[in-house]
């Protein structure tokens, strides 16, 4: 009797695992009826919801980046556009000074030119600092000069207004207002780049949030829209400039004398 048993539970074991093979292998499935073409529809719009949401996660999620790395550099330029328009200062300030004690020492000189102490002008001359002797030579030249040195004529004007008379502290302060104008531009182009990545973050953010929608027609409607603003955004984005390792476009580290 146990025996009975035991063959009826193995016949039993066996006619499930057949049934399991022509489940697995489709034998007593009867053929899929044609697809309802509401069905292959939504289909299509899964995947390309699924598409567009994983595209414009990452997309999102490069335009985050980007727009805080430009915030930075916008930070760095506007600090070290500051650093230099401060430094620019401090050399107008020596700049002033140095060209007051060039004027004093000029006017001593023409004063005592004036009452014929000659010994005194040639101790003034002697002194004077390397630019207003620079440009002293060229208002003196073509001058006669006596024994003594001393013009026997004075001519026009003073050596102060020309050209040659350059005072070096007022070319650094030139340099760096001009750096610290360069770096200034530097930040607003910086600033703006920023913006428009966040922009273009938030556009990404509505085309992914677009396919939730359940209506089918408005579904199909955003699931266009969002393919569309997700094209159009990632074209901006490459136009965009990228801050990857470095600025794209540095700031002016140096800025030369000429171009002050």
């Amino acid at each position: 009797m146990a025996d009975n048993d035991h063959d009826g539970d193995e016949d039993s074991v066996l006619e499930q695992l057949d049934d399991l093979v022509d489940v697995v292998l489709a034998e007593d499935i009867a053929p899929a009826g044609p697809e309802d073409p509401w069905e292959r529809r939504q289909r299509i719009l899964d995947s390309w919801t699924a598409i567009i949401l994983a595209v414009a996660a990452i997309a999102t999620a490069w335009a985050s980046f980007q727009a805080s790395q430009w915030s930075g550099a916008q930070s760095d330029a506007q600090s070290a556009s500051a650093i230099s328009r401060a430094d620019a200062g401090r050399a107008a300030t020596a700049a002033t000074t140095d060209t007051i004690i060039d004027s004093q020492m000029w006017l001593s000189w023409i004063a005592a030119v004036d009452s014929k102490q000659a010994a005194r002008a040639d101790f003034l001359d002697n002194r004077f600092s390397p630019q207003l002797a620079r440009a002293q030579k060229v208002w003196l030249s073509g001058v006669q000069v006596n024994a003594q040195g001393v013009p026997t004529v004075v001519p026009p004007g003073t050596p102060l207004d020309l050209p040659e008379y350059v005072v070096p502290k007022q070319v650094e302060s030139n340099v760096q207002a001009t750096k610290a104008e360069a770096l200034l531009g530097y930040a607003d182009t910086a600033a703006t780049t920023s913006t428009k990545f966040v922009l273009l973050a938030l556009v990404l953010f509505f085309a992914s949030v677009a396919t939730k929608f359940s209506g089918p027609k408005v579904q199909v409607l955003l699931t266009v829209m969002a393919l569309v603003l997700l094209v159009t955004s990632l074209i901006r984005m490459a136009v965009l400039p990228q801050y990857v390792t470095g600025r794209p476009d540095p700031p002016p580290a140096e800025v030369t004398a000429q171009g002050a």
